[in-house]
C-alpha cells in the first residue's frame, strides 16, 4: 500500500502504524465513491455517508473525499447540507 504515512501522526505509536497499514485504502475509497454516485445529481455528505456505514469508523469515511477529489472523481459543488460540504460524483459536474 503506498502513501499510508499519510494515516498516521508523524508521532503515533506502532499501533497507531501497524492500522494504518493494515487498511485497504482502496476498498475504502470505493466504498465512499460508489455511495456518492448512487447519491446522484442530489449528492451527499460525509455524515449521510457514515450514517449508511454505522459499522465503520469515522475516520474510514471522512478521510476518503480529499484523495477522490484529487483523483478528479468527485467534487464540492459549493452547496452545504447540515453544515457539511455536499460531495457529487464528478459524472453530474456539468461545469
Amino acid at each position: 500500500m503506498k502513501d499510508t504515512y499519510k494515516l498516521y501522526r508523524t508521532d503515533a505509536p506502532q499501533t497507531s502504524i501497524d492500522a494504518a497499514h493494515s487498511i485497504d485504502v482502496t476498498s475504502l475509497e470505493l466504498l465512499v465513491l460508489n455511495a456518492i454516485k448512487d447519491a446522484g445529481a442530489e449528492g451527499i455528505t460525509a455524515k449521510e455517508v457514515l450514517m449508511q456505514y454505522p459499522e465503520l469508523p469515522y475516520s474510514s469515511i471522512t478521510a476518503r473525499p480529499k484523495a477522490l477529489e484529487a483523483k478528479g472523481l468527485i467534487y464540492y459543488g459549493g452547496d452545504v447540507r447540515e453544515r457539511s460540504r455536499v460531495m457529487r460524483h464528478s459524472d453530474f459536474n456539468h461545469y
